[in-house]
């Protein structure tokens, strides 16, 4: 069965050109300082830099917008500013790069920074299609670059210390659900509940075969998707666009226990444990933590820097997350055809 914090990089002396010593900074830029990553990715980096002082210089940020780069580097400690990937990626030689890409992009950017050999945590999906994700997948692999999607929920602290509780229990069943208000955008189900698909699958393992069921709610597709896992555990996924509050929640149930979780993207990052019969923990592990760090964006982050340093392939690959990718189109498309 496979653990959410388990690792499956292995070294890649290709990754790491010139094989700089442990103790040296690490030289990160990011591409990118849009609203995703003024909320998340650059708060991160910046509250990463003031806990581990010497270990990382945040060496430039690039943007279309110029003013506004240089307004985000400022705010958030960045050296440079550039407007153009590619210039910063050859004047800066980093030895890694966070991109955070609007999804019809990702998988070119993504791209050029592979070919470039700058390891490098892509945003999520790793492809606008199933097409582009194998593409990126395949890429990597020739390439010898490391490459780590971002993924935030496998790192959310509230589910860490459900399944930590769990321990390596059997798993029989795995519900999901996640809830939004007013999201009628067609990629939902591709772009956005890919979240809660894919953190089951880094709970139970991959899936074997699934059922959809779905309806059409005033105009949006709302969608109750049942996995079956390889190692035989059943799931149950409900992706409610525009139900009206905004809940991501995750249940795990095996003999004797159960375990119950409320992310901490939008809620309180709170976890329940009960044991035959009996409630044995109850608390709310995200209580007073910034969002980055509650929404599990600063582990993911922590991931990415410790396999730089270690290195070894962070985790999720795109090769971890493909199956997600599949998985969400094959529910998409499979409602189309009315199947």
């Amino acid at each position: 069965m496979r653990e959410m914090e388990d690792r499956a990089g292995q070294e890649n002396p290709r990754a790491n050109p010139g094989g700089e010593s442990r103790e040296r900074m690490l030289k990160l830029v990011v591409l990118g300082a849009g609203n995703h990553s003024q909320g998340n990715h650059l708060p991160t980096l910046a509250h990463y830099v003031a806990q581990h002082p010497g270990e990382v210089e945040l060496a430039a940020l690039c943007d279309l917008r110029r003013e506004h780069a240089e307004l985000m580097a400022a705010r958030y400690g960045f050296a440079r500013v550039y407007t153009d990937l590619e210039e910063m990626l050859h004047r800066e030689r980093p030895h890694g790069c966070i991109a955070v890409t609007p999804i019809p992009i990702t998988a070119q950017i993504a791209a050029q920074v592979i070919q470039a050999g700058v390891p490098l945590c892509m945003e999520k999906p790793p492809g606008a299609t199933v097409a582009e994700a194998r593409e990126i997948v395949k890429l990597a692999a020739r390439s010898g670059t490391r490459v780590m999607v971002s993924m935030n929920r496998r790192f959310d602290p509230a589910l860490r210390k459900g399944l930590a509780w769990r321990g390596d229990r059997p798993l029989t069943y795995l519900r999901a659900s996640i809830v939004r208000v007013n999201r009628g955008e067609p990629g939902f189900m591709t772009d956005t509940a890919i979240h809660p698909l894919d953190t089951m699958r880094a709970i139970a393992g991959d899936v074997e075969d699934c059922e959809v069921q779905a309806r059409e709610v005033e105009g949006v597709h709302w969608f109750v998707v049942r996995p079956v896992f390889e190692n035989g555990a059943l799931g149950c996924l409900e992706v409610l666009p525009t139900a009206g509050s905004m809940v991501e929640s995750y249940e795990i149930y095996g003999p004797g226990y159960r375990v119950f979780v409320r992310t901490g993207a939008y809620d309180a990052g709170d976890v329940r444990c009960w044991e035959e019969g009996r409630l044995v923990v109850e608390e709310e592990v995200a209580q007073g933590m910034p969002d980055f760090v509650r929404n599990g964006t600063y582990d993911e982050t922590v991931e990415f820097i410790a396999a730089l340093r270690e290195n070894r392939v962070p985790h999720p690959s795109p090769a971890q997350v493909l199956q997600s990718v599949e998985l969400c189109h094959r529910i998409v498309e499979g409602y189309r055809v009315g199947r």
